[in-house]
């Protein structure tokens, strides 16, 4: 697949619409919070990260334009440890990568990385907790070993199953979906997180708000086929975000397809005549004289 043309041109007016803060304090808590979010996850290069990102974003707040090898060298890291780390913070939702490139020449240059606002704090708060988190009991014996099965390979911890309020950006349908597997809120934050990062590469147009239908499409494919045991990678929560990225992504690119034919009719006209020509040119090299 061709890669995509790089579309946001480096200049004073965009990285002024790409800042998201305004005013330093509100950069600080917005990092402070997130560290606290993620205390338990985050490692000390992601952390430091983090840090190195917030400390390189004063002038346009929230926005950086360091380098992947300009902060490996600040850091004593890899430029590709670099690069996982920041995948694995967008993928968080802490920040968001921009391709860049220079009005003198259209010529790629390096990312702008925007520190993203919070969208809700996670605050253990059991009156709200009492009312949106409620035990599913499992009906099925087979369900019952399943959950044990998933306590055995680590993936839910007796220790997080305590009562949480869950981001109010989430969509109550994907925390039903996934709350009987997965009750802990930093794993239904993790996998709606690759569900986000799937729309955000899909450049959908929609907001995915209205895209509810898919997200949860995508998300109980997901989790039918780990039951299955039908993922590739694996038979674990590490394997199952990963699926779910690819489905979620899959599904929004459709999406995507079908955006673009709403708008522009003619390019599915022009996609049928297309494949109209290749049977017939096929057809063609299969006939013989007789």
């Amino acid at each position: 697949m061709a890669k995509k043309a790089i579309e946001i041109i480096a200049s004073e007016d965009t990285y002024k619409n790409l800042s998201t803060f305004e005013n330093i304090d509100q950069l600080n808590e917005t990092v402070r919070t997130y560290k606290e979010m993620f205390s338990s996850e985050l490692n000390k290069t992601q952390i430091a990260v983090v840090d190195l990102l917030h400390r390189y974003s004063a002038k346009y707040k929230g926005v950086s334009f360091l380098t992947k090898n300009k902060i490996a060298d600040l850091l004593g890291k890899s430029r590709r440890t670099i690069i996982r780390v920041c995948n694995h913070l967008e993928e968080l939702g802490i920040i968001r990568q921009h391709e860049m490139k220079r009005s003198s020449d259209m010529q790629q240059t390096s990312n702008a990385i925007v520190i993203q606002p919070v969208d809700q704090p996670v605050e253990n708060n059991h009156s709200i907790a009492s009312d949106t988190q409620e035990t599913v009991e499992m009906s099925h014996q087979e369900d019952n070993i399943f959950l044990k099965q998933l306590h055995n390979i680590s993936t839910i911890r007796k220790e997080d199953t305590y009562e949480e309020s869950y981001p109010s950006f989430i969509p109550n349908s994907f925390i039903t979906r996934v709350k009987p597997l997965f009750p802990n809120v930093k794993e239904v934050y993790e996998l709606y997180g690759k569900v986000r990062l799937a729309y955000l590469k899909s450049n959908l147009e929609c907001p995915l708000e209205d895209l509810e239908t898919l997200t949860i499409t995508a998300i109980s494919d997901a989790m039918s086929a780990l039951k299955l045991r039908r993922i590739k990678k694996g038979y674990s929560y590490e394997a199952l975000k990963a699926y779910l990225y690819g489905t979620a992504h899959r599904l929004f690119l459709e999406e995507k397809r079908r955006e673009s034919v709403r708008k522009d009719p003619s390019l599915l006209v022009n996609f049928l005549k297309t494949r109209k020509s290749k049977l017939i040119q096929r057809l063609e090299e299969l006939s013989v004289e007789w």
